[in-house]
């Protein structure tokens, strides 16, 4: 497109170029003709040279304006040429990043959640565990919980609450969800903390066993909310 206005331009140069002293020979023959005025003479000779000189600027001065004018032509589609490279650049830039948050999204959340279904399945067993004691009321039974309860703290304190808590730092405000990070950390305290109480002077008569149980059930559903939420977050980024 550059190139055929460019050429464009330059016909138009030398078509004015050429036709000007056409023009110039015409009218004076044109008016010799008509009015039977001579070509040449001794007495407007000046004159003729005068006005040919003048004709001679105004086609100078009427091509250097098209030569500019071409030229500023060339400079602003040279611009508009470097701004459309520029936006090109940027949006590749762009979608560089996003494929990389998208992936970094995507592989911080699968360890979450594999950290998550592993409080869940613990959840699980310990709410079996509570409800066996509370049907049959054997020390073994209650005995596989403060084991079970005490093998778990420890798991969770040195590993899968502080690595939940380094992914979530890394990721959070990757989510769509502004809360979705608040409440898995929220969670993973409440699980640490019932972990707590099952070891320390936990009350074993039935009651305080029911409402046990009703709270485990709380929070496995509260779990598997965020277990859900965090795959729908992978899913609506990929």
């Amino acid at each position: 497109m550059t190139q055929k206005r460019k050429n464009s331009v330059n016909q138009k140069i030398r078509l004015l170029f050429f036709i000007t002293p056409i023009i110039m020979i015409l009218t004076m023959l044109f008016t010799h003709l008509i009015f039977n005025i001579p070509l040449f003479s001794d007495n407007d000779s000046t004159n003729w040279v005068t006005s040919v000189i003048e004709t001679g600027i105004g086609t100078s001065i009427t091509i250097a304006i098209l030569i500019y004018s071409n030229n500023q032509l060339k400079r602003s589609e040279e611009q508009q040429d470097k701004i459309a490279e520029l936006v090109l650049n940027i949006q590749n830039i762009e979608q560089r990043h996003d494929r990389r948050e998208k992936k970094r999204l995507t592989v911080f959340s699968y360890r979450i959640l594999s950290n998550l279904e592993t409080i869940l399945k613990n959840y699980y067993v310990i709410r079996q565990g509570i409800a066996n004691y509370l049907n049959n009321g054997k020390e073994e039974s209650k005995q596989n919980i403060l084991l079970l309860s005490r093998k778990n703290l420890e798991i969770t304190n040195y590993f899968t609450i502080p690595n939940i808590k380094n992914d979530i730092g890394d990721i959070a405000e990757l989510f769509e969800d502004p809360l979705l990070a608040k409440n898995i950390l929220h969670q993973c305290i409440n699980y640490e903390t019932t972990l707590k109480e099952i070891q320390d002077n936990f009350d074993w008569e039935n009651d305080s066993l029911i409402k046990k149980i009703s709270a485990i059930d709380n929070q496995i559903e509260l779990l598997n909310t965020s277990v859900d939420e965090v795959k729908n977050e992978i899913t609506d980024k990929i």
